[in-house]
C-alpha cells in the first residue's frame, strides 16, 4: 500500500513527537490492520475468506457499512410511499368497497408504515 508523499511526512514527524498512528482499512466491509514495515511501507493482509463470492454478499447483507445501511434505508423508505401509494390506488380502483379490498388496503397500509420505520432505522447517524 502506497500513501501519498505529503501523508509520509506527517506520519514520520508523528513518529518522532507522539506514539506511532495506527491505521484501519476498510475492505468489502471488514476492517483490516495496516502494518508499518522498518522500510517505510505499509503492509495489510487480506484474509482468502474474504475473497469468496457469495460469502462477500452475505457478509454485506448481515453487516453493511454506514453508508450501505443509509442506502437500505433510503430504498425502505421508496418502497414505503409506493406501498402507501398502492394502498390509496388500490381503493380507487376496486368497483365495490368490499372486506377483501378493505383488508388489501389496510395491508398495504401496515407495510407501508413498518418500512418507513425500518428505514428510519436503518438511516440513523452512528
Amino acid at each position: 500500500m502506497n500513501l501519498p508523499p505529503r501523508l509520509e511526512s506527517l506520519l514520520k514527524v508523528m513518529e518522532e513527537t507522539e506514539c506511532s498512528p495506527a491505521f484501519e482499512l476498510h475492505f468489502q466491509g471488514v476492517v483490516l490492520p495496516v502494518v508499518f514495515n522498518p522500510g517505510g511501507t505499509h503492509r495489510v493482509k487480506v484474509p482468502v475468506e474474504l475473497q469468496q463470492g457469495f460469502e462477500q454478499v452475505l457478509r454485506a447483507v448481515l453487516y453493511p457499512s454506514k453508508d450501505q445501511r443509509h442506502q437500505n434505508g433510503r430504498y425502505m423508505h421508496t418502497l414505503s410511499a409506493a406501498s402507501i401509494g398502492g394502498a390509496v390506488g388500490y381503493v380507487h380502483a376496486a368497483a365495490a368497497l368490499d372486506m377483501p379490498t378493505i383488508l388489501g388496503a389496510v395491508g398495504l397500509g401496515a407495510l407501508g408504515i413498518l418500512l418507513w420505520y425500518g428505514g428510519l432505522v436503518a438511516m440513523k447517524g452512528d
